[in-house]
């Protein structure tokens, strides 16, 4: 019997009275011996150490540098027509810029915008067929495009007849 103890019983040896002894069988091995609760125990102890030193981590100081002033500016001319765009913030979160596409076929927007604290604003100014100067949300459209029947009038000759 593995684990446990038995009464072994001899009477004499030698010819002399021997009292019963407690005799033991072999030792258990170590990976019995640990019952599994404690062992559940030091592995649950582990890993809230584990835990511990990872969520560590996550409390570093976040680093908040305040907005920097800058500002650029590029221009892009090809065969189908031309972009510029410049755009500068002041460091406080306030940001101005401007863009205006013109195609070659002298179709031209340009937009000029606001982005800060009552936040974005744009103007457009365009030429192209279809837009008109209305003020939807907080964009102001000003367009010198002419109205759908006067588009259809100066566009009669081109019109395909069948």
């Amino acid at each position: 019997m593995a684990g446990r103890s038995s009464i072994k019983t001899e009477m004499s040896y030698g010819g002399k009275l021997i009292l019963p002894t407690l005799a033991r069988s072999a030792p258990t091995p170590v990976s019995r011996r640990v019952s599994t609760p404690v062992a559940m125990h030091k592995l649950v102890i582990l890993f809230a150490c584990i835990c511990v030193v990872a969520a560590q981590r996550g409390f570093a100081p976040v680093e908040n540098y305040p907005p920097i002033p800058y500002s650029f500016n590029y221009a892009s001319q090809d065969a189908e027509g031309s972009h510029t765009h410049e755009q500068s913030g002041d460091g406080a979160g306030r940001v101005t810029g401007r863009y205006t596409i013109q195609l070659a076929d002298g179709r031209t927007r340009t937009v000029t915008y606001t982005a800060d604290e009552n936040g974005y604003r744009a103007e457009v100014v365009t030429n192209e067929l279809g837009t008109e100067s209305k003020n939807p949300a907080d964009v102001v459209f000003q367009s010198s495009a002419p109205t759908g029947p006067e588009a259809a009038i100066a566009n009669e000759p081109n019109r395909i007849r069948g």
